[in-house]
């Protein structure tokens, strides 16, 4: 891995070239971390011997084509996958897979999830939706709660849709009230398992300038995603995995422009060039 003067450099690079203030400095302390994951589903090993850590404050973005073991790599860190083998630590603490539900709730509510399909309540409204956790799990008071949520919801830019039920929204208005009921929990770090896939294009803008937004303020952040110039310009670190491996990692200024391995360079020449065309 780059140390964290090479990632904050890089960070501070691409933000001033995009006239974006630049992230605030990484610390030395690391949030998540595993040593030699795998993870088979049948036959099929999905993950070898992940060695993988994320500092307070980085932003990460998993890229690789579908299949390499981006989600499943997320899933087992919030222990939604149980790995076969390996560790996983969550701000020092490890995760057993053998933990009751009640025994790894401290540790799994230190990580907020957004999914690519946004898992809301359909039968709660948006401001029910962001607060149930915090009410249920975090023991809030229900006024606390509530003044929360509505702060969330203003960062995300929908309070004027506290009251509407998830039906009444679009794609992207779900997204971002998704990523407000994972800030609500006030997690360690926040998980993203490719938010933008499930979007029209034209909705997809909305959620990156939330994701942008939470970057820029130091947020922890893991962020499996096929938009490669947010991986590009927004992360400070970018690991390419392919067919269950970390096949290559580092500085994205560095990794887009000179990649060392065959395999990144032939993904990332496909991918750009889908987005030229396109």
């Amino acid at each position: 891995m780059h140390d964290n003067i090479n990632i904050q450099h890089a960070a501070a690079s691409n933000s001033a070239s995009s006239g974006i203030p630049p992230s605030p400095p990484i610390a030395d302390e690391i949030i998540i971390q595993t040593k030699k994951l795998n993870k088979s589903f049948g036959d099929k090993q999905v993950l070898k011997d992940i060695d993988f850590e994320v500092r307070k404050g980085e932003v990460v973005a998993l890229i690789g084509p579908s299949g390499s073991g981006k989600s499943t790599l997320i899933r087992c860190l919030n222990a939604l996958e149980k790995a076969d083998s390996g560790d996983i630590y969550i701000h020092g603490q490890k995760l057993n897979p053998h933990l009751s539900v009640k025994q790894l709730s401290p540790i799994r509510r230190e990580l907020g999830m957004v999914f690519q399909h946004f898992n809301l309540f359909p039968h709660m409204t948006v401001l029910q939706n962001v607060i149930a956790a915090p009410l249920l799990v975090r023991k809030m008071s229900r006024d606390e709660a509530i003044a929360l949520g509505e702060s969330l919801l203003a960062k995300v830019g929908l309070l004027d849709k506290r009251d509407t039920y998830p039906s009444r929204l679009s794609g992207g208005q779900k997204q971002r009230v998704a990523i407000a009921r994972a800030l609500a929990m006030q997690p360690q770090a926040l998980l993203f398992d490719e938010p933008t896939s499930a979007l029209d294009p034209e909705l997809v803008g909305e959620v990156l300038r939330v994701m942008k937004d939470l970057a820029y303020e130091g947020r922890t952040m893991i962020v499996v995603t096929h938009e490669m110039f947010f991986a590009r310009d927004v992360s400070d670190r970018v690991v390419f995995m392919d067919s269950g491996s970390i096949i290559e990692q580092g500085d994205p200024e560095e990794l887009f422009r000179a990649p060392k391995q065959k395999r990144t360079q032939a993904f990332l020449e496909r991918m750009l060039a889908h987005l030229t065309l396109a």
